[in-house]
C-alpha cells in the first residue's frame, strides 16, 4: 500500500481524508499480522493494548505528516499516554454507551498547527473496541474540524456520537 503525499499547504479536511483513507486499507493488515499477541496482552494490559495496536497502526504515516511540518498544538502532560507521537490519552474521551454491548469507543482530539505554528484545524479519531477482549470491530476512522477550541470540539464529539 502507498501511503499518501503530504503537502505543507494541506487543509485540515485535506489531511483528515488523506489519514482515514491510509487508515481503512491498513487497520486490518495489522489485525491480522498481530493479531494472536494482542490477544495475549489484553488480559494483563487491556485498553493500553489498543494503545499499542495504534501505535502499529498510525506511527510512520504520521511521520510522514510530521515531516510536511503538521504537528500536535498540544504539549503533552507529565504523565500524560502519548500514542504514536501525535495521539495525547489526555486529548480524549471514552464513549461506552453508543453501540451494542462489547463494542466501545474512544475518541482522540488533535489540534493541529502547520509549521508557521498555525492552528488549522482539529482532526478527531475515533477507535471502535471492546472492553470485553480485544477487538477493533471496524476500522478506526479521522473526521476532521474546523474548530481549535476544547469546548466546541467535546460538544461536536458527543453530538456526533450521540447519533
Amino acid at each position: 500500500m502507498k501511503a499518501p503525499a503530504f503537502s505543507t499547504d494541506m487543509t485540515i479536511t485535506q489531511l483528515g481524508t488523506a489519514l482515514s483513507s491510509y487508515v481503512r486499507e491498513k487497520w486490518s493488515q495489522i489485525l491480522e499480522n498481530d493479531l494472536e499477541e494482542f490477544q495475549a496482552l489484553f488480559p494483563e494490559y487491556e485498553d493500553a493494548t489498543y494503545g499499542i495496536f495504534t501505535d502499529r497502526l498510525l506511527e510512520d504515516i504520521l511521520k510522514d505528516v510530521a515531516q510536511a511540518g503538521f504537528t500536535s498544538a498540544a504539549e503533552p502532560g507529565k504523565d500524560d499516554y502519548v500514542i504514536a507521537g501525535f495521539l495525547l490519552f489526555s486529548n480524549s474521551l471514552e464513549k461506552e454507551t453508543w453501540g451494542p454491548p462489547g463494542y466501545d469507543k474512544r475518541v482522540f482530539w488533535v489540534v493541529v498547527q502547520n509549521s508557521r505554528k498555525e492552528k488549522i484545524g482539529t482532526l478527531l479519531f475515533d477507535l471502535p473496541h471492546s472492553h470485553d477482549e480485544f477487538s477493533v470491530p471496524e476500522a478506526p476512522s479521522f473526521f476532521p474540524l474546523s474548530t481549535v477550541e476544547g469546548r466546541e470540539i467535546r460538544s461536536e464529539i458527543r453530538k456526533r456520537n450521540n447519533k
